[in-house]
């Protein structure tokens, strides 16, 4: 089964889908062109051909931009200028096919991963009573145990049933380790485009496909796939494409990582049972705590009102990797640092006090007043956060 061709140096390599583990009805012209996307990632390729096709409402020129910015992460290998071009007379016949009667009054799907974002996003729409269906992507990532491990935990407590996708990409990710590092490229476009082939089998006029990023994720230009830009252009192709509204958004684009904490312990935590300490958010394992993940999750935590995770194998506050001295203290010094996520760190820090290496001890220790007096502001914009 061919889904279509990446050009790599010279030649086209043919991509087939041999590595899907999924029903191939949701095998659409998006979720193609996502899976390619991926790929020319990791290829370093400019040249897509997808065997499928698009409406005439869907600006092929336009669509070229919209992956290249995707590609074009700070961290890319190269200048990514996507050419993309339809192969319509090679069609897939899909004979495992759902019934349609299944998704007919689905009205939102969530991209769930058993992370703090996807889990509160979750609770979210449980809480603003959205019937809402959670979908998770194994890719072969390096914490996909973990992953599964999390999300299956917290989905059985909720008593909530999630459509899993697998694509067998382990041996992809890992040779592209060196160029990408932690970063798949693509993966949210991925979740959205299948989400999208999800809705499309619902009757309902206005769908809606969850993506939890927060604030000072979406207000930063080198997080392409979680920008504004990112959901406003991907809800204009999908809707462009099926003649519906289709709508693809964070609930959280509002608020902080440490807000949606601290109101998950004031408000969730009692009503659902579930606890943030019961996520995953490391890019190697289960909490290594040397990862840059592990520590933005410990900073949070701890800013949010809870206390670091017990099963963390070693304290991200301590430094072992250097992260803080190498990228953290820089970037706050240049100011390069958001307004929040600097306060949420000294507000972490002040907690760790007794175990943070001396260079960040003296670090905090001569904050002038002024900052001073921002972290106590900050303590009580956290304190009192409400999600609308």
């Amino acid at each position: 089964m061919e889904i279509g061709k990446i050009k790599s140096g010279n030649t086209y390599s043919t991509i087939t889908g041999s590595f899907i583990n999924f029903n191939r009805l949701f095998l659409d012209n998006f979720t193609k062109l996502a899976i390619l996307t991926i790929l020319a990632g990791y290829k370093k390729s400019d040249k897509i051909i997808i065997n499928d096709k698009f409406s005439p409402k869907v600006n092929l020129k336009k669509l070229n931009y919209f992956i290249s910015y995707i590609l074009n992460h700070q961290i890319a290998p190269k200048k990514f200028r996507i050419n993309i071009t339809l192969d319509k007379t090679k069609k897939i016949e899909n004979k495992n096919k759902l019934s349609r009667q299944d998704f007919k009054s689905l009205s939102a799907v969530l991209s769930f991963s058993g992370g703090l974002d996807s889990t509160a996003g979750l609770l979210y729409a449980l809480d603003k009573r959205i019937k809402v269906l959670p979908i998770w992507i194994d890719f072969g990532q390096r914490n996909n145990l973990a992953e599964h491990k999390a999300a299956q935990k917290i989905l059985r407590r909720l008593k909530i049933k999630p459509l899993v996708f697998r694509l067998n990409l382990k041996s992809t990710i890992l040779h592209g380790w060196k160029d990408w590092s932690f970063i798949i490229p693509g993966r949210n476009f991925l979740f959205l485009s299948l989400a999208n082939a999800i809705l499309k089998f619902s009757q309902l006029k206005v769908k809606t496909i969850y993506l939890c990023a927060h604030k000072d994720e979406m207000g930063f230009i080198k997080n392409r796939d979680k920008s504004q830009h990112f959901f406003n252009n991907a809800s204009a192709f999908f809707s462009a494409d099926s003649s519906e509204k289709i709508i693809s958004l964070s609930p959280f684009k509002n608020y902080s990582k440490s807000e949606i904490i601290s109101y998950w312990r004031r408000r969730w935590e009692g009503k659902y049972g579930i606890s943030p300490l019961e996520t995953i958010t490391c890019y190697y394992s289960g909490n290594c705590g040397k990862c840059d993940a592990c520590l933005k999750r410990a900073i949070y935590l701890l800013a949010g009102g809870y206390n670091i995770d017990s099963t963390v194998k070693i304290n991200p506050l301590t430094d072992p990797a250097g992260i803080i001295k190498k990228s953290w203290l820089p970037r706050i010094k240049s100011g390069k640092l958001g307004r929040n996520n600097k306060l949420d760190f000294f507000i972490a820090v002040e907690k760790s006090l007794k175990i943070v290496p001396n260079y960040v001890r003296d670090f905090y220790q001569n904050l002038p007043p002024q900052t001073l007096k921002l972290i106590q502001l900050r303590k009580k914009e956290i304190a009192q956060a409400v999600i609308r």
